[in-house]
């Protein structure tokens, strides 16, 4: 393509441009410029990924050197405990922030709390059903037990949410628990690992008792393929499974399954938190990556020779409910600053930065990406980003006359409705803008088919409803409805990241022509 020529008729329009490979210490404004010399005209806007960018400065940091930082800025001694706080579930854009920030624990342990169920882009990092459930049974569970010391027969409520939720920790979907939720014949009916309907009754010692009434309850009940047989000891914390049917088979002559729930009560108890311990191997893969960030952050620390612990809440402040805490890192990305004042305000006698606290300015750690994953390196958004657009615009106009404006581009502001999530893991989708941008007003105009439809719909013709247009008349509608103000920059910035891709296209510059936009000066 020796030439890029937009019909008379062509609105903005957007392509991808492949270079070679670039490298560290490269000349970026060069490579640029030399990319787009054939095709480029004035008005464009150059957009280059941060990526080439960033490699082209040779902004690259190791874990072992963000762990010294974070150890410096936090004043953490060797066995010291560290919370970090919402960040986004990725293997590429925190795992190995995450395995510094618990090498700077110098064995210690982190406290991680994730939000419930999504992170702030959109992943899911909690079974959302799971996660809705468990929280209102111990919310039930919380309100009987203040209420049981004046009325003793609440106990048999509380040992029917704590038999539902150690079933919920082995894997089974709980459907109803009759005397809670008024619905089902059984004490418990669920769904089993295995996907077929169970139904389970509770006694507090008697199993022969739980099995004779659940087999009675399976035979009415439509559907159900197994029942259960569980007793609830309050006073020892103990929990006893069986199939009814078998036990029954066999005379009681089978081991059931017992499970001992001392350690779990506190955090039965807690209504706005769900713990690590009352997990057992119920795992939450990622729906789309299925990736479980549970089990990968865990790792994570481990390789770095601290102790970890995961804690899912939307409330940040329950760190401080797991034992003295010698500093906490906010390991979210647009959130932060809001966090970190929450912390603040709390009163924290402990230091408290942020990811963009860590590493080189000016964005530390935040919107970084794996480099080498087995080395711990991590590539950091470039450095001087303005300075670098202002740079490759100067340079495109030296050697072709063309006066454009340039934008480097990260993440694009972009959520997929299919998936939920929204992909920016950056600052911002314009890390870095040329002069001319800065300034750019926010785009905002009014709805063309509200305007057509209206002046359709009071018997204009055609030819007139193309003049009235044409001469911009206005007080076309009764109401004038805008569209939704916008930033230029994002909306270039998000464009030519749709464009570019973000696997392997090899177009790292997009020429975008057409965008017209004003100044706000």
């Amino acid at each position: 393509m020796e030439k890029f020529i937009l019909p008379e008729t062509a609105g903005v329009a957007a392509i991808g441009l492949k270079t070679g490979l670039i490298i560290p210490n490269d000349d970026i404004a060069a490579i640029t410029t030399d990319t787009v010399k054939p095709f480029v005209q004035d008005g464009d806007v150059i957009c280059v990924t941060e990526a080439v960018v960033a490699r082209s400065q040779n902004r690259y940091v190791s874990c072992l050197e963000l762990a010294e930082d974070v150890k410096a800025k936090l004043n953490l001694k060797a066995g010291s405990t560290l919370a970090v706080i919402s960040p986004i579930a990725s293997r590429n854009r925190f795992a190995l922030i995450l395995k510094a920030l618990a090498m700077a624990t110098q064995g210690g342990k982190v406290i991680l709390q994730l939000s419930i169920p999504f992170d702030e882009v959109g992943n899911q990092v909690i079974d959302e059903k799971f996660a809705t459930i468990r929280l209102r049974l111990k919310k039930v569970l919380k309100s009987l037990r203040e209420a049981r010391e004046n009325t003793p027969q609440l106990n048999v409520l509380i040992r029917e949410i704590i038999a539902a939720l150690k079933l919920q920790e082995l894997g089974y979907n709980l459907i109803s628990i009759r005397k809670i939720t008024g619905k089902g014949i059984a004490d418990i009916t669920v769904e089993t690992p295995e996907g077929k309907l169970a139904v389970a009754e509770v006694t507090f010692a008697d199993l022969e008792k739980s099995a004779r009434k659940a087999v009675g309850i399976k035979k009415d009940f439509e559907g159900a393929e197994q029942a259960l047989a569980i007793t609830v000891d309050l006073g020892h914390h103990r929990i006893t499974i069986v199939d009814a049917e078998t036990y029954q088979k066999e005379n009681g002559k089978i081991e059931p399954q017992v499970y001992e729930f001392g350690t779990q009560v506190k955090s039965y108890q807690d209504p706005d938190a769900v713990y690590t311990n009352e997990l057992g191997n119920v795992a939450f893969s990622h729906p789309i990556t299925g990736m479980d960030y549970r089990e990968l952050y865990l790792k994570m620390i481990e390789s770095a020779g601290a102790k970890g612990e995961v804690i899912y809440t939307n409330n940040p402040l329950k760190i401080y409910d797991r034992g003295y805490i010698n500093g906490v890192c906010i390991g979210a990305v647009h959130e932060r600053e809001k966090l970190k004042e929450l912390f603040s305000s709390f009163g924290a006698s402990v230091p408290v930065i942020t990811i963009q606290d860590i590493g080189p300015g000016p964005w530390g750690a935040i919107g970084s990406n794996v480099s080498d994953f087995e080395k711990g390196i991590l590539k950091l958004l470039p450095g001087d980003a303005d300075v670098t657009a202002d740079n490759i615009k100067e340079k495109i106009k030296q050697v072709t006359g063309k006066n454009v404006d340039v934008l480097i581009f990260g993440d694009g502001a972009y959520k997929d409705p299919d998936t939920g999530i929204y992909e920016l893991a950056d600052p911002y989708p314009a890390i870095g803008v040329s002069k001319g941008l800065r300034n750019a007003a926010l785009r905002t105009g009014t709805k063309l088919k509200l305007q057509v439809d209206t002046l359709y719909n009071s018997g204009y013709s055609r030819e007139e409803i193309e003049n009235i247009l044409k001469n911009k008349q206005d007080k076309i509608t009764v109401e004038n409805l805008g569209t939704t103000p916008r930033s230029v920059t994002s909306i270039l910035a998000t464009l030519s990241d749709l464009v570019a891709g973000s696997a392997d296209a090899g177009t790292p510059i997009v020429l975008i022509r057409g965008f017209k936009y004003t100044s706000e000066n």
